[in-house]
C-alpha cells in the first residue's frame, strides 16, 4: 500500500491538545471515524515522551 503523507519526518507539529513534538515515525491506523480511515503520527514530545497522535488532531506545522 503507497500512502501520502502530509506531514514529513522531522517536522514540528502542534496538536489541538497544545502539544507540540517531532514526527519520528508514521503509521496508517485501520481505525475509522466519520472520515473513513485515518492517519496515525509518532510525536516525540519536548519531555522525551512519545505519543501517538492521529492526523486530524494536528493543526499545523510548526517548523523543522
Amino acid at each position: 500500500m503507497i500512502v501520502d503523507f502530509k506531514y514529513s519526518l522531522g517536522d514540528v507539529v502542534r496538536t489541538r491538545r497544545g502539544d507540540s513534538g517531532k514526527v519520528v515515525a508514521m503509521s496508517v491506523s485501520e481505525g475509522r471515524n466519520g472520515f473513513g480511515l485515518f492517519k496515525s503520527y509518532r510525536l516525540e514530545l519536548d519531555d522525551d515522551t512519545q505519543s501517538w497522535c492521529p492526523e486530524f488532531k494536528i493543526d499545523s506545522v510548526v517548523g523543522w
